[in-house]
């Protein structure tokens, strides 16, 4: 059996990539599974950005949306997920305060 830690892990570093490739900077992942984004990072144009990975068969649940929104209303950030499935990221956002 594959560890779905590790996997999430991996998935988390591969769209970390992904948005240093898009230009967000100062990126950061969350220290273990603890809170409602996976990633901080800052937007090309200087916003806090709250991202919350998934991958493989996993989805966004209604409930994480919510957290995650509620944290980047709380800071003043922007509210993003990505679901990582067959190699590719789709970014999705989710509200910008």
């Amino acid at each position: 059996m594959k560890n779905k830690y590790r996997s999430g892990r991996i998935h988390e570093g591969k769209v970390a990539t992904r948005l240093r490739e898009l230009g967000f900077a100062n990126i950061r992942k969350s220290k273990g599974s603890r809170g409602p984004a996976d990633i901080y990072a800052r937007t090309p144009g200087g916003t806090k950005a709250y991202v919350q990975v998934k991958s493989g068969s996993a989805s966004v649940s209604a409930y994480e949306v919510r957290k995650l929104r509620a944290l980047a209303k709380e800071r003043r950030g922007v509210a993003i997920t990505a679901e990582r499935k067959e190699g590719k990221t789709r970014f999705r956002f989710r509200g910008r305060w």
